[in-house]
C-alpha cells in the first residue's frame, strides 16, 4: 500500500501487523463501503487497466479477520513493491526536469494546487517510452498532472503570480497543446512507468506540472521532478495525443448554466474526423457534478462502446482511466458524454450552501465540463 507506507501521504502508516490492527475496524468500514482504495469508475461498464479496487473475496477476508479478533498472520516477504504501474528499474534517465526551487505549502490545513512551468529546452521533438514522477515531499504531494505547452500562456500566468509557479485549484486556466498528457497519483509505486504507446514532447515546449497538495498543519516545502526515457531512433512511429474532445463547445443542450436548486444533465457529442484509437480518458468536474457517462458509436459498424461511467463523482479523486484494450473507431464515429449536476441543498459536496447559480470556471465554486482523451490517430500525416 504505497500511500500508507508511513513516509507517504496516507493519513496513517500500515507497514506491519501492529499498525494494521490499530486501525482494523476502520479498515473494514472503508473497504466494505468502497471508500478505500479510491476508485470511482463503475467496474461493470468498461474494462480498465489501472484498476484500483479490492476484490469481493479480499473485502470479505478483511471482515472475517476483524470478526475473528484481528489475529496475526504468517510473515511474508514484503520487499517486492506493489502498486498500479509496470516499472523498469536501474535505468538511467534520458532527461530530468526539476522544479528550480522549493514551493512552500502553508500549514493552514487547506488543500492547495500549484502549476509549475518547466522549460524542456529540447531542440527537436522526442518520443517518450517511460516516465517517473518523483514527489519531493511524499507527505503532501497527492497527485501531479503534466501537460505540454508549446505557447506562452503558461509563462504569462507564471509571471503574473508572485509565488513560484501559479495557483490553479482545478485546471491550468487554459487548454494547452497536450492537456493532461500524463498523471501521477500517490498510490503508484516508485520507478518508471513504461508507456504502452509512446508520448511526444515537442521541441521548445514547456512542461506544466499541476501538483495537488494535501492539507497540512505544518509549513512544508516540496521540490518535485520528472525523469524521462526517450525512444531510440526508429523504435516507434506511433504516439499518443492527449486532447480535449468533449467540452462546453460540444454541448447540445446548453448554455452551461446551473441555477440555484437545479438538477440538470448536459449532453455533448464529438465527431471524429480520422480513424482513432482511444487509450485513456480523464473527465473533469467540481463539487456540483454528480456523475459521468461516456461512450462511443462507430460510424461503420454502428457498435456502441462503453468507455467510462462514474456514478458517484468525487472532485477529490480526479483520475485518468486507462482502457484495458484500446477502442478502435472509424472516421466519422461519435464520442458522447453525459454529465449530471446537482446544485441543490441535497448535495452535501457543494462548497457554498445555500446553493448559488453556477457557470463554467476553474474555481472551487464554479463548474467544469471537460473530458480529455489519450488517442492515436490512424493517419500517417499525424505522426
Amino acid at each position: 500500500m504505497p500511500c500508507h507506507s508511513g513516509t507517504n501521504i496516507g493519513a496513517m502508516p500500515l507497514n506491519n501487523y501492529k499498525e494494521a490492527r490499530a486501525y482494523g475496524r476502520m479498515i473494514q468500514y472503508v473497504t466494505e463501503n468502497k471508500i478505500m482504495p479510491p476508485w470511482k469508475a463503475d467496474d461493470s461498464h468498461a474494462k480498465l487497466k489501472n484498476y484500483n479496487r479490492l476484490t469481493e473475496a479480499e473485502t470479505k477476508a478483511i471482515k472475517k479477520w476483524v470478526a475473528d479478533g484481528m489475529p496475526a498472520g504468517k510473515m511474508t516477504d514484503t520487499t517486492g513493491a506493489t502498486g498500479t504501474n509496470p516499472t523498469i528499474t536501474q535505468v538511467e534517465p534520458t532527461l530530468v526536469l526539476a522544479m528550480t526551487k522549493p514551493f512552500t505549502v502553508s500549514g493552514n490545513f487547506t488543500e492547495t494546487a500549484q502549476v509549475f512551468v518547466l522549460p524542456t529546452n529540447l531542440a527537436k521533438d522526442e518520443l517518450i517510452t517511460a516516465i517517473e514522477f518523483v514527489p519531493g515531499n511524499k507527505k503532501i504531494v497527492k497527485s501531479c498532472t503534466i501537460s505540454i505547452d508549446t505557447g506562452q500562456t503558461g509563462v504569462r500566468y507564471d509571471n503574473n503570480d508572485h509565488t513560484y509557479g501559479y495557483r490553479s485549484l482545478t485546471g491550468l486556466g487554459f487548454i494547452p497543446y497536450q492537456y493532461n498528457w500524463y498523471q501521477w497519483t500517490a498510490e503508484e509505486r516508485p520507478g518508471y512507468t513504461v508507456l504502452p504507446v509512446a508520448k511526444k514532447i515537442s521541441a521548445g515546449s514547456r512542461l506544466l506540472l499541476h501538483i495537488n497538495y494535501a492539507a497540512t498543519t505544518t509549513t512544508q516545502d516540496d521540490s518535485s521532478f520528472v525523469k524521462f526515457r526517450f525512444a531510440k531512433h526508429g523504435d516507434t512511429a506511433t504516439w499518443v495525443s492527449s486532447e480535449v474532445l468533449l467540452d462546453t463547445t460540444r454541448i447540445t443542450n446548453g448554455p452551461f448554466l446551473i441555477n440555484k436548486g437545479e438538477k440538470r444533465k448536459f449532453f455533448a457529442v464529438a465527431r471524429l474526423e480520422k480513424a482513432t484509437e482511444i487509450h485513456g480518458i480523464m473527465p473533469m468536474g467540481q463539487n456540483a457534478l454528480s456523475s459521468w457517462e461516456i461512450y462511443a458509436v462507430d460510424s461503420t459498424t454502428g457498435n456502441r462502446f462503453e468507455l467510462l461511467k462514474i456514478p458517484y463523482w468525487d472532485a477529490h479523486w480526479k483520475k485518468k482511466y486507462i482502457l484495458e484494450t484500446p477502442v478502435h473507431l472509424s472516421a466519422g464515429s461519435k464520442i458522447m458524454g453525459t454529465a449530471f449536476y446537482n446544485n441543490s441543498d441535497g448535495n452535501p459536496n457543494l462548497i457554498i450552501l445555500p446553493p448559488k447559480k453556477i457557470g463554467y470556471g476553474e474555481g472551487q465554486r464554479d463548474e467544469l465540463f471537460i473530458v480529455q482523451f489519450d488517442v492515436v490517430y490512424k493517419d500517417p500525416d499525424h505522426q
